[in-house]
């Protein structure tokens, strides 16, 4: 299986479109083109198999952070699945024994130690399946295309930037933004959350609800509070933050517990559940490191079920003092074999 490095950017969503898409134009393929040349990068090092990670299933919020390390994947493979699955009306609240384990990890999250490290490292591996035609709240998107696959990425992230391996197996450097003191930043609750504003979030489980509903009136409650919960397990939360999450987590609704089982890289975890029409969706989680290891979506129902959708296995999700040193991404020639180059020719013609 082939291994990619494939850098998050800003406006990734831009590139997968709900329904079916025809292939970009040649102008949204050039303003893409800029910010994602470095993606279809080649890893040939032999990667270790660290501490794991997660990935929502379902919310169409979510699905921006599903994508972070796909994106470029599916553009290269000519499409992705993607689940589109929100929340509506009133549900019941998680079942007693799922709620009972979460709020048991939130008290492992509670007990984790503080650190002070200037990068987070995310590996993660990300596997898609066909597209398929399911009916319902839980249809994929579908595009023109699309094919079964799988990507494999590396990224350090750091208050200012983002580190990862380009095609020609240097190390590139992308800034969080233009601005002199741009920040990362993480997408929940209509706004954009930085590195620093991770430290000020509230922890009070109750207000932490409200805040991830905030600033997202349009969207289910229950919907927005899930897909900003996986978001925020999946950035450098504190401690007191991620304990208040999966406390948070513990309260919405349809979770259900299905007991131990062990994530596609073969590590133990505990796995929770939630169905919704046509789709079910899993996440796997560490009890004893409170990080998510895997999410994975999969068709419910229908002549094609149990179909894989999509799956994210967090291969490596921790902070860490060191990283690559890096050149400035823009410093670094362009791949001439890059898909998206491919395209913008082909559209140009």
């Amino acid at each position: 299986m082939n291994e990619h490095e494939v850098l998050d950017f800003p406006g990734v969503d831009a590139l997968i479109a709900a329904g079916e898409v025809a292939p970009p134009d040649a102008a949204v393929v050039d303003a893409a083109l800029a910010a994602v040349r470095l993606a279809a990068a080649t890893d040939s090092a032999d990667a270790r198999l660290d501490a794991g990670r997660p990935r929502r299933r379902f919310g169409r919020t979510r699905r921006s952070r599903i994508l972070l390390s796909a994106a470029v994947a599916a553009v290269v493979a000519g499409a992705v699945a993607v689940p589109t699955i929100p929340f509506g009306g009133t549900r019941p609240a998680a079942s007693a024994d799922a709620a009972s384990f979460l709020h048991e990890v939130a008290s492992t999250a509670a007990d984790a130690r503080t650190t002070d490290a200037p990068y987070w490292k995310v590996r993660r591996k990300m596997i898609y399946g066909e597209d398929r035609t399911a009916t319902g709240w839980g249809s994929p998107v579908k595009v023109v295309g699309a094919r079964s696959g799988a990507a494999t990425s590396t990224v350090w992230f750091s208050r200012s930037g983002m580190i990862s391996r380009a095609w020609n197996g240097q190390y590139a450097m992308t800034p969080a933004g233009k601005e002199p003191n741009a920040q990362m930043s993480w997408q929940v609750a209509g706004q954009q959350v930085t590195w620093d504003d991770l430290r000020r979030l509230p922890t009070e489980p109750r207000a932490l609800k409200a805040y991830l509903y905030s600033g997202t009136p349009d969207t289910p409650e229950q919907e927005a509070v899930f897909n900003g919960i996986v978001t925020l397990l999946t950035a450098p939360a504190s401690p007191e933050l991620r304990s208040a999450l999966y406390d948070v987590l513990a309260g919405l609704p349809y979770l259900r517990l299905v007991g131990p089982v062990h994530d596609s890289a073969g590590r133990a975890g505990v796995a929770i559940e939630y169905d919704l029409d046509d789709v079910r969706s899993r996440v796997v989680i560490d009890p004893e490191t409170a990080l998510p290891l895997e999410e994975k979506t999969t068709t419910l129902g229908g002549t094609h079920n149990g179909d894989l959708i999509s799956a994210v296995t967090y291969l490596s999700l921790r902070p860490v003092w060191d990283a690559p040193k890096a050149t400035p991404w823009d410093k670094i020639p362009p791949d001439p074999d890059d898909p998206l180059r491919k395209l913008v020719s082909k559209a140009k013609k």
